[in-house]
């Protein structure tokens, strides 16, 4: 079981990068967002599309042809562009229900049509086969016991200090601060002189860029793939129930634990040629807590719709 425990690490952080952006953005707006996914794969897509070589067959279409630009420009740039994605879905599409008071369950509907309408897009400028970022290969080294290249030591650092800048970007900033309070009331924030849909707008555009960077890095320890942010959304969802959904703390813990059982059930004797079942654990978890406690381990029952 030690030899996942690398596995679980990085998977960790992908999780609870991913569940952040997604829990950040249902405090703040109420809404469950079945695209998350998608913008976590744009990120990716996007880094690929800019970095990879011109000879390169990532796309269908001519005309369209890689850029190849630096791999750490290409990051910037896809993360500004995924940001850009995400005030857009806010003042074309969610904006306008909200303002038309549409209910939640329709709201959920319309994220999950724009799930798959998404995906498929991606599917159709994108070839279906995985792609890898062009970097150099790297052999695993031990570390502390844990098998890890040089670059996914990296990834886990890098992955948590995005995560305490954030923590500390809400603790501390007057937006981080106008965007807690939108999120325990909206009504009370207006009162005090907030305005609340500049402060859902900075909240898609700070969630949608999280999202990309959780989308990269996905893509730098695995595979990048049309459908990549559609496979670990149910996870996703599993670590910010766990940890609280709406808290941005408690997604960080819960996304890490869910990311690192997942892997270290691989190593389990039951599991044994089954390790597709991998899932169903942080699932099964993610049961359980509804149960016991449905505000997840640091959420707070007024927050529960």
């Amino acid at each position: 079981m030690i030899e996942q425990l690398g596995n679980g690490l990085l998977l960790g952080v992908i999780i609870a990068l991913g569940s952040v952006a997604l829990s950040l953005l249902y405090g703040v707006t109420r809404i469950v967002n079945f695209a998350h996914g998608e913008i976590i794969a744009l990120g990716a897509v996007m880094t690929l599309f800019f970095s990879s070589s011109p000879d390169s067959s990532l796309l269908f279409f001519d005309r369209y042809s890689p850029i190849g630009i630096n791999f750490f420009g290409s990051i910037v740039i896809s993360i500004i562009l995924c940001g850009i994605f995400g005030a857009s879905l806010e003042i074309f599409l969610f904006r306008p229900l909200r303002k038309n008071n549409f209910g939640n369950i329709a709201v959920l509907v319309v994220t999950i049509g724009l799930s798959i309408f998404l995906r498929h897009i991606y599917l159709l400028f994108a070839s279906a086969k995985p792609s890898s970022f062009i970097l150099e290969l790297q052999r695993r080294e031990d570390y502390f016991g844990i098998q890890l290249t040089p670059r996914n030591v990296q990834v886990l650092v890098l992955g948590f200090i995005v995560m305490i800048l954030v923590g500390l970007f809400l603790t501390y900033t007057k937006t981080g601060k106008a965007m807690r309070a939108v999120r325990d009331s909206s009504d009370l924030a207006s009162v005090t002189g907030i305005n609340s849909d500049y402060i859902i707008l900075v909240t898609w555009i700070f969630s949608s860029m999280l999202a990309g960077f959780t989308g990269i890095i996905q893509g730098v320890i695995n595979n990048v793939r049309w459908n990549m942010g559609f496979l670990i959304l149910l996870l996703i969802f599993a670590g910010t129930v766990l940890g609280g959904i709406g808290t941005s703390f408690g997604a960080m813990f819960g996304g890490f634990v869910i990311g690192v059982l997942v892997q270290l059930s691989v190593g389990l004797e039951f599991m044994d040629g089954h390790t597709e079942a991998k899932n169903a654990l942080a699932l099964g978890l993610m049961i359980l807590i509804l149960l016991i406690r449905p505000q997840g381990i640091f959420g707070t029952k007024d927050r529960i719709s």
